[in-house]
């Protein structure tokens, strides 16, 4: 009677992924072979926010390219098919949102190897099973993200240096060229022609903004508090430093709910509301 053959242990080092990836560079140029990698978070490009959560990824021929192996990260080109939001760039979709993902090592919790059949390669849904994992570091699954590391590393600015703020303010200005699209700045500052304004709000929308400057560390531009009023535009400059949200929405009333739920909420910072609220002024 022949024993049963079982699947070999996999790697639990984090110095063995290297070679493990080395093999999957290898791998793609094979189509029925496909890998699952998984991990906490990933850096990318083209995004207001460097830092996404989690790092899922299928890694097969035809949908990535460029595979980069360092000495404690893999990066790779890769793409989302998007449905954009109306507003944004490329509406109604779909789009392939490509961008370069970067997945440091000690994020980096399982990979999976499949040989997939002909049928398996043209399928729309693929298994991983237990008999699939090369790679498994428990100590690094045990360390997921808390819902502040989460808002932190949102908040936080890209190493280029370039604030968050830029491209989302910049996506922000685009949109305003349908007025359907309304935004709401929320800051614990802002400084108009009378001096700062405490906690205070924009509505940002066609018939309420003009002349937005964008800068390095924050933004001015001229609004008109009352849309329905004749007063004069108000000059304003916001500093992102006092920004701790923004949201855009198809309505001045802001339904949070909805808003999440439609993808609007497009920047968070809450830990600079935190902030000014210990402190009792503009953090």
């Amino acid at each position: 009677m022949n024993p049963i053959a079982h699947p070999p242990a996999p790697a639990t080092d984090p110095a063995q992924l290297p070679a493990l990836l080395q093999q999957l560079v290898a791998d793609l140029a094979d189509p029925g072979i496909t890998y699952l990698l998984g991990g906490h978070y990933y850096d990318r490009t083209n995004h207001p926010r460097y830092r996404h959560f989690p790092a899922v990824f299928a890694l097969r021929q035809g949908e990535v390219a460029n595979v980069e192996v360092g000495l404690d990260f893999v990066a790779f080109d890769t793409e989302l098919v998007r449905y954009p939001e109306r507003g944004e760039r490329h509406y109604p979709g779909p789009w392939a949102d490509r961008f370069r993902a970067t997945v440091p090592f000690d994020q980096l919790y399982q990979l999976c190897r499949k040989q997939l059949t002909s049928a398996g390669q043209t399928a729309d849904d693929i298994r991983y099973g237990p008999d699939t994992i090369i790679y498994y570091n428990a100590q690094v699954y045990q360390r997921y993200p808390t819902p502040a590391d989460i808002n932190q590393a949102y908040a936080a600015a890209p190493p280029s240096g370039e604030h968050p703020l830029v491209a989302v303010l910049t996506a922000v200005e685009a949109g305003l060229a349908d007025p359907n699209n309304h935004y709401l700045v929320n800051t614990t500052s802002f400084e108009s022609l009378d001096g700062p304004v405490l906690l205070g709000m924009l509505h940002l929308q066609t018939h309420t903004i003009q002349n937005l400057v964008i800068e390095e560390e924050g933004f001015t531009c001229s609004v008109r508090f009352d849309p329905y009023g004749q007063r004069a535009w108000s000059i304003v400059r916001v500093a992102f430093a006092q920004v701790w949200q923004v949201l855009r929405s198809d309505s001045p009333q802001i339904d949070m709910e909805e808003v999440e739920d439609a993808g609007g909420l497009l920047y968070d910072a809450p830990e600079v509301l935190s902030a000014y609220a210990r402190q009792g002024r503009i953090a």
